[in-house]
């Protein structure tokens, strides 16, 4: 007898997801370090929803050609997170970006188990 394949697995909204904090303090400090050319758009495919990476890739070319890497990588300040739905998180972020500090927020949402970014603004 043939074993009938296992249904699609749908996520539970009673169980527990992981910590969202750390993965917004590292979204927002890489997308700082794709904007000041210390880092490649590319590492950030994954964590990004389509969108938002084409539109971090389009900014991160026009910079590019503005102005020459300067300075050193920036770290987080500060950071805090709200989960206004199950599954989803907002993030508020403060990195130095070592000449001043820069204010990012990114929407985090769960896809296929995992967080990933879907909305994210660097100011």
């Amino acid at each position: 007898m043939i074993a009938s394949p296992a249904p699609n697995e749908v996520e539970d909204e009673a169980a527990p997801l992981p910590d969202p904090q750390p993965i917004a303090e590292r979204i927002a400090l890489a997308a700082v370090e794709v904007l000041s050319g210390h880092r490649s758009v590319r590492q950030l495919q994954r964590w990004l929803a389509p969108h938002i990476y084409m539109e971090l890739a389009q900014a991160a070319g026009m910079r590019a050609r503005m102005k020459k890497v300067t300075g050193l990588p920036g770290r987080i300040m500060s950071s805090r997170t709200c989960a206004p739905a199950h599954g989803v998180c907002e993030a508020s972020v403060v990195v130095w970006d070592m000449t001043r500090p820069r204010a990012c927020a990114v929407r985090l949402e769960m896809h296929r188990g995992r967080w990933r970014a879907n909305a994210l603004d660097v100011i």
